[in-house]
């Protein structure tokens, strides 16, 4: 069943073409009726119909006017015109505005049949096509290579919920397995060349990741990807000990990078990780083991653990205990925040390490915390009065238990703060927002699109929140005020209806006598003969 919406400005010609034919049988539902192009644009917009069907001769907006208006905001939706002109202006108009029927009145109930049969002929092949699994299919596969792309990076940026990595690798991810895996870097180094410009810079990491894929093409268990410039290698292992070969292979592809490039290539390999959720650490290692090659000669690749000691030091940063923690105080519920801290002790705890290299990873940890206090703008004294102790409490702490109560009460005072902080932006935008409208209500052309742009905020985003707190949108709030101003006209100055229109903001009186009866049931001019009566 598709929607349909009637606009007349005649209330009997609307009741007439609702009765003529039987539309459940052709298909269809009148959802919505209206008598003006302006209410029928609002009542459009919440009801989203398949198909409006307006008259041309209203007032305060026309057919036309109102189906241009409409094709802006619903260009899916199907517009007839229908109108007591015989007119070829009228026709050729509503041809531009791509309606879809242009109907005389008196309207035919033969005709109205036929013309919104040929439209639910219409209607259903454009369901058909966006539903025809083949097309999907097709636009799928053609689509694949980038879905895949996006999600290994998601991967190594650790944007990926852990619990949603087997639900999307299940999708975009097939032969992505192994028991072992690690991320390698491929960079191209251009410091010491200044004559290559970014055009060549772009065209030379396009031709390393070209190589790369050609070098690696036989190893099914290689993945390579374009990623700000640098080429991008997972590398998925069945045994660990294929992790050196994997180094070799990138130490092969950066020699031969040298030598055909003419540029100095670097590759780096990150720490070998049994689970998908931790590419990220492997990912953030393998870019530290590239950055050694200010140390140490280029056209090679290095690995992790052939330049950082070993030993039983935990980094916390190698799962997603601290960024869930960032997530909980951020979006979570108190209960959820509890949950993570203690997880994330749970985590350090069961590791065989000594107390001073747990209090450094704390230390690490609360860090990251300061670093989401400062993004919110909480204020740095604030932040400093809280702990200017900190480091005498951690060489002086004994216990997890009082390390963990200790972060723990730094967690939710952020969380508290980024609560206040969201509240009073909000409130103070929402202030904003009704004391521009109260200075501007009175100019015609004030729209919610130039309030936002004076805020500077998408009138989405507005919209959603100044109905949220204000219980009303803007259109009605801007009307309440409007009216509110013309009652207070009426009762204390002698003008005129229709200079009171424009004082408050409606170019045409006639429309402003509309509003007013429909907001206080009587005419403006009645309105006053009764209040003087």
């Amino acid at each position: 069943m598709y929607n349909v919406m009637l606009v007349d400005d005649e209330e009997e010609a609307r009741i007439a073409i609702e009765r003529k034919i039987n539309w459940h049988e052709l298909g269809f539902n009148v959802v919505a009726t209206a008598e003006n192009g302006r209410d029928a644009l609002d009542k459009a917009l919440e009801k989203q119909p398949d198909v409006v069907m307006t008259d041309i001769n209203m007032p305060f907006l026309n057919g036309l006017e109102f189906a241009k208006l409409l094709k802006a905001e619903l260009p899916a939706t199907k517009i007839v015109i229908f109108s007591g002109y015989d007119e070829f202006d009228y026709a050729k108009e509503a041809i531009e505005l791509s309606a879809e029927e242009y109907i005389l009145k008196p309207i035919d109930a033969d005709e109205l049949y036929n013309v919104f049969s040929r439209l639910k002929a219409r209607l259903d092949d454009e369901l058909d096509k966006r539903r025809n699994l083949e097309t999907l299919e097709k636009y799928y596969q053609e689509s694949f290579p980038l879905f895949r792309e996006q999600f290994l990076i998601g991967l190594i940026e650790g944007h990926i919920e852990p619990e949603r990595i087997d639900e999307i690798i299940s999708d975009y991810g097939e032969g992505i397995k192994g028991e072992f895996y690690a991320v390698g870097i491929i960079k191209l180094s251009f410091e010491n060349d200044s004559n290559i410009n970014n055009d060549k810079r772009r065209l030379l990491s396009v031709s390393l990741n070209q190589l790369t894929k050609e070098r690696l093409g036989s190893f099914a268990n290689y993945y390579c990807i374009n990623y700000l410039g640098n080429v991008i290698v997972l590398g998925c292992f069945e045994k660990a000990e294929e992790y050196d070969e994997f180094v070799v292979n990138l130490d092969q592809i950066c020699k031969l990078s040298a030598k055909l490039l003419e540029v100095p290539t670097t590759a780096g390999v990150g720490s070998i990780v049994t689970e998908l959720k931790d590419l990220f650490s492997s990912f953030k290692s393998a870019k530290e083991a590239a950055a050694y090659r200010i140390l140490l000669d280029e056209n090679q690749a290095f690995s992790i653990k052939d330049l950082e000691p070993r030993g039983n030091f935990v980094n916390l940063f190698e799962n997603d205990n601290v960024n869930q923690i960032l997530k909980q105080i951020k979006i979570g519920e108190e209960e959820e925040l509890t949950q993570v801290i203690h997880e994330f002790f749970l985590n350090i705890s069961s590791n065989d390490m000594a107390l001073y290299q747990l209090k450094l990873s704390i230390l690490e940890a609360y860090f990251e915390i300061i670093k989401l206090a400062k993004s919110f703008a909480v204020n740095d004294d604030e932040i400093g009065g809280m702990d200017k102790d900190i480091f005498d409490f951690l060489d002086s702490v004994e216990s997890i238990d009082e390390l963990e109560k200790w972060f723990s009460v730094r967690c939710f005072w952020l969380k508290d703060r980024i609560n206040q902080t969201r509240h009073d932006s909000t409130s103070m935008l929402i202030d904003k927002a009704k004391e521009y409208i109260t200075e501007h209500y009175s100019e015609s052309d004030l729209s919610v699109d130039r309030l936002c742009q004076h805020l500077n905020v998408s009138p989405n985003y507005f919209s959603s929140l100044f109905k949220k707190n204000t219980g009303e949108t803007f259109v009605t709030y801007l009307t309440n005020l409007r009216m509110e101003k013309a009652v207070w006209l009426l009762d204390n100055t002698d003008e005129k209806a229709y200079i009171i229109a424009g004082m408050i903001g409606y170019d045409e009186p006639n429309y402003f006598s509309y509003v007013f009866k429909k907001a206080y049931g009587i005419s403006p001019s009645k309105y006053r003969q009764k209040k003087e009566g």
